[in-house]
């Protein structure tokens, strides 16, 4: 007689042996399941993934080669510009004109987050669509030649010439331009990215020279206010000065010997020193109105350009094998779901006719 004990785990040995075959035999049936499917379909395997691997590989072959042209540059101000307005801020400021002093002191300087903006602004934009380009003498695997503004370029569909222009202002900032900062150094870098390697470096070197005219006029239009404010300080500088003199000219009339007169002795100093006073004011607003005259017709470059982007277009490339594999891989998917779906649905009828 078998004990109790050994015959209970003998039973469940054998319960666990009977799951565990079960379970394999549960595995085996679905692995033939899928191997049988993939049999059938077998066709659908093969046919899938390369229809679908040829048309992307066709479609990158046939998609036009993009040509990035990257500038970098760094704006500013000469010293003697700066150090004229901050002469005329600290003036204005003594002068209780705080307006002026508020527009000297702010354009001192203007910082890199500021230029990246005017590169996007609709004024920049608007004058970079607008303008005409010869992108003709492209050179091998340099793209189609190109003549035109921005506008026949992207071709928009708007319904006057207005929507034409804002659409390819749009186009701009959406899929040419990349406007980047280095917060550390200051440095300005953007990417033009078109279709023709020429018109690539074109537009980046016409973007710089939007951001130098911007900043010319600025520093001029600056300097042509404050030589406008010098010359009224300086005129009245000048009568204060004539003032001063002539009161010790009088003075010294009315009083030909006070050298025994502390009192007058007292007046005598202190009109001199009104008239040294006069003196230096006149003379430091004088030189400020020199200097605002140099800078009003000042035309020398303000931004130090660091990557010039004649030269150095870049072609990206369109990465056409790993498109290819990749929907290679993707039609082998989505074959072998169509696989599976189409097996179980032949399964589930012949399961329904059976019953």
């Amino acid at each position: 007689m078998i004990p109790p004990s050994t015959h209970g785990a003998s039973s469940a040995e054998r319960a666990l042996s009977s799951a565990s075959a079960r379970a394999g035999s549960t595995d085996r049936d679905v692995a033939a399941f899928y191997a049988a499917a993939m049999r059938k379909h077998k066709l659908l395997l093969v046919a899938l993934p390369l229809t679908l691997a040829a048309i992307a590989g066709t479609g990158s072959l046939l998609r036009p080669r993009m040509y990035a042209a990257r500038a970098a540059f760094l704006a500013s101000e000469p010293q003697s510009m700066s150090g004229s307005l901050g002469a005329l801020s600290s003036v204005a400021s003594q002068l209780g004109v705080p307006a002026l002093s508020a527009i000297a002191s702010g354009s001192a300087g203007l910082s890199p987050q500021f230029y990246a903006d005017l590169l996007t602004s609709n004024t920049v934009l608007h004058a970079l669509v607008t303008e005409r380009f010869d992108a003709n003498k492209v050179e091998e695997n340099g793209g189609e030649p190109f003549t035109g503004t921005l506008v026949e370029y992207f071709h928009p569909k708007g319904k006057t010439p207005t929507d034409n222009e804002l659409s390819a202002m749009k186009s701009v900032v959406s899929r040419t331009l990349t406007v980047s900062v280095d917060r550390v150094t200051g440095i300005v870098r953007f990417e033009v990215l078109t279709e023709n390697r020429q018109l690539s470096a074109i537009v980046a070197r016409r973007l710089l020279e939007f951001v130098n005219d911007f900043n010319l006029r600025r520093r001029q239009t600056q300097a042509s206010a404050e030589r406008e404010f010098d010359a009224r300080r300086s005129r009245a500088a000048l009568d204060s000065l004539h003032l001063a003199e002539a009161n010790l000219a009088e003075f010294r009339t009315s009083n030909i010997d006070f050298s025994r007169s502390p009192r007058l002795a007292t007046h005598e100093a202190e009109l001199q020193r009104r008239i040294a006073i006069a003196q230096q004011i006149y003379s430091a607003i004088a030189q400020r109105y020199e200097l605002a005259n140099i800078e009003a017709v000042r035309n020398t470059p303000v931004i130090t350009v660091f990557d010039a982007p004649e030269g150095l277009v870049e072609a990206r490339p369109r990465h056409t094998v790993a498109i290819t594999i990749g929907a290679f891989f993707l039609g082998a998917l989505l074959a072998a779901a169509i696989a599976l779906v189409r097996e179980r649905g032949d399964v589930g009828r012949y399961a329904e006719r059976a019953l």
